[in-house]
């Protein structure tokens, strides 16, 4: 990264504190949104069927999941649209807030659901939210920039930065999708012996 992107990113406070605030709030809503869910009817997960699955199609269902909100999240920096990011970020919040309240109820009857998932909560989410805030600093400047026909060199270095970043955060997430499915395949074959 340059200059000029660290010092955008961390000029950007106030983009920090909106994330909290979208986050709490969509926590908020998701625990609304689960009280009013019938929780009778908690669906038992089958280890069986996920030890069956090849490695291969695993790691791609899970790097499915995981890469599609950066890629979204990347095009809607780059064109600027800082609101949109906000509001996926409270909807992928807000999923993962109810999943984090499916995991409290369903821990009472299957405590194995937690090792296989504890990694996304503690791991994934931290990342996406740090992507996250540095998409929604950038796409404050990206839209300013794009008006403005003088400083387009300045705008040019701060989207090739981005784009440099994102480029190391997917491998990242590639990584980390990876080794999620190896501990998922290792642990389910574990189970069903």
């Amino acid at each position: 990264m340059n200059k000029s992107f660290k010092k955008l990113v961390y000029s950007e406070h106030k983009k920090l504190i909106v994330l909290l605030l979208i986050m709490i709030v969509a926590l908020i809503l998701s625990a609304l949104i689960y009280a009013l869910l019938d929780q009778k009817n908690i669906i038992a997960i089958d280890y069986k069927n996920i030890g069956q699955l090849n490695l291969s199609s695993l790691f791609f269902n899970i790097l499915k999941r995981n890469i599609l909100y950066f890629i979204i999240l990347i095009a809607l920096t780059i064109i600027g649209q800082s609101v949109f990011i906000n509001s996926l970020f409270g909807f992928f919040s807000l999923y993962y807030g109810i999943s984090v309240l499916y995991l409290f109820k369903i821990m009472e009857t299957d405590k194995l659901y937690l090792v296989l998932t504890f990694l996304d909560y503690f791991i994934f989410f931290p990342l996406l939210f740090y992507f996250t805030f540095i998409s929604s600093s950038i796409s404050k400047y990206t839209k300013k920039t794009k008006k403005i026909e003088t400083i387009s060199h300045k705008f040019d270095i701060i989207i090739s930065s981005y784009m440099e970043f994102s480029l190391i955060y997917l491998l990242i997430i590639a990584a980390y999708s990876f080794g999620y499915s190896c501990y998922i395949k290792i642990l389910s074959e574990l189970l069903v012996r």
